[in-house]
C-alpha cells in the first residue's frame, strides 16, 4: 500500500512539473516572439549630432525612445509617413489621423484637406447657376424676354447678363450652403470680366435666411462689397420679410431691431454686421413665397446666396451685356471657388 501511495505521489510530481515546463517554455516563446519583426516598431531616432536614422524597436522599448524625441514616422498606420519623417513617403499632412493622406479622397464641405495637397475642398465649390427673375411687364414666369442675356461661363465661376429693359431682373445662385449660419459668411467677391462703364454699380448679393420657425428674409447687399469683412461690414438692407412686418428681433434672439428709412437692419441704433445675427438664423431659400409678403423681385431660384443684376433703376439697364468670373466664397474661414 506504502509503495502504491508513493508512486501516485511521484507520478502527480512528474505530471506537475512537465506542466510548468511547458508554461515556462510557452513563456519563454511569447517573450521571444515579441523582440522578432511581428513585435517591432519603426522610429525615427536621434543618433546625436543632428543625425537621425531608421531603427526598429521592441514595443515595450518604444515609450522610452518616444520620451527622448523619437518619433514613429507613420503613427496613424496609414501607410504614409508624417511630413519630414526620416522614412517613408514623408508627405502626410496629418499623421495622427489614417482618414487623411496623399491618397484620401477629398470629401466636399467638411473644410479639411483630406488629401494632403494645400488645397481644402478643391473640385468641391459652389455650383452657382443662372436663373430669370421678372420680365419688364412684371411679370415672374416664362417666356423670359428675349432680349434678355443671361448664360454661364464655361469654368463656371462667372456669368454674362443683360437686363436692357427697366423692371427685367435676372440671378446667379447657388444651393451650396443651404444650412449653413449667416453669421459665419465672411466675403463675397469675383472681378468684372467686360467692365461697365459705370464701375460704381455691381451684381448685388441676395441672401435668403430663416430661422426654421416659420420667419423668412433676404438679407441684401447693394453696395460694392467685394474685398470687404462682412463680419463688420454694416450695410445690409432687409427686404421680403414675410409676415414679420416690423419686428425683427427673431434674427437676434429676441433682442429688438427694426429697418430703417433706408431699408438698412439696425441693432441697438446701429446697422447691423453679419457677425451679430443669432446663430439660428441659417442660410436656406424657403421655397416658398407669400405673394402678401414677398414681392416680383425676390430671387426665386430655390438658391440661398444669390448674385442679382437688373431692377427698375436705370443705372442696372445693360444693353450690350456685362461679364463676371473669378466668383468666390468665404464662410467659416474656407475660401470656396464657384465650379460647374
Amino acid at each position: 500500500m506504502k509503495k502504491l501511495l508513493y508512486l501516485s505521489f511521484s507520478l502527480l510530481l512528474f505530471f506537475s512539473a512537465c506542466q510548468k515546463a511547458d508554461t515556462d517554455l510557452t513563456f519563454e516563446a511569447n517573450k521571444e516572439m515579441s523582440k522578432g519583426p511581428v513585435g517591432k516598431v519603426t522610429i525615427c531616432h536621434s543618433a546625436g549630432d543632428g543625425k537621425v536614422i531608421v531603427i526598429q524597436v521592441n514595443q515595450n522599448a518604444l515609450a522610452a525612445h518616444l520620451a527622448h524625441g523619437d518619433v514613429v514616422p507613420d503613427s496613424d498606420g496609414d501607410g504614409y509617413t508624417a511630413i519630414g519623417a526620416c522614412t517613408g513617403s514623408a508627405d502626410d499632412c496629418n499623421d495622427n489621423d489614417a482618414t487623411i493622406n496623399p491618397g484620401a479622397e477629398e470629401i466636399c464641405g467638411d473644410g479639411t484637406d483630406n488629401n494632403c495637397n494645400g488645397i481644402i475642398d478643391e473640385n468641391c465649390g459652389p455650383n452657382f447657376k443662372t436663373f430669370n427673375i421678372r420680365n419688364a411687364n412684371g411679370s415672374i414666369f416664362a417666356p423670359w424676354d428675349a432680349d434678355i442675356i443671361l448664360s454661364e461661363n464655361a469654368a463656371g465661376d462667372g456669368f454674362t447678363f443683360a437686363t436692357p429693359r427697366g423692371g427685367q431682373k435676372v440671378g446667379y445662385g447657388t444651393e451650396f450652403f443651404t444650412g449653413y449660419r449667416v453669421n459665419t459668411l465672411e466675403s463675397v467677391n469675383w472681378n468684372w470680366l467686360s467692365v461697365p462703364a459705370d464701375r460704381g454699380i455691381i451684381p448685388y448679393l441676395n441672401i435668403w435666411v430663416t430661422d426654421g420657425q416659420g420667419n423668412l428674409a433676404v438679407l441684401s447687399s447693394e453696395n460694392n462689397y467685394r474685398g470687404t469683412d462682412f463680419g463688420t461690414r454694416r450695410e445690409w438692407k432687409i427686404f421680403e420679410y414675410g409676415a414679420s412686418q416690423t419686428d425683427f428681433s427673431w434674427l437676434f434672439d429676441g433682442r429688438p431691431a427694426s429697418r430703417d428709412a433706408a431699408q438698412y437692419l439696425v441693432l441697438n441704433g446701429r446697422r447691423i454686421t453679419l457677425s451679430e445675427i443669432s446663430d439660428r438664423i441659417l442660410i436656406n431659400d424657403p421655397r416658398w413665397y407669400p405673394t402678401a409678403y414677398v414681392g416680383s423681385g425676390a430671387p426665386r431660384g430655390g438658391y440661398g446666396i444669390n448674385l442679382i443684376w437688373g431692377d427698375t433703376q436705370k443705372n442696372f439697364v445693360a444693353p450690350n451685356g456685362l461679364q463676371i468670373g473669378g466668383l468666390t466664397v468665404k464662410l467659416a474661414g474656407v475660401n470656396y471657388s464657384a465650379i460647374n
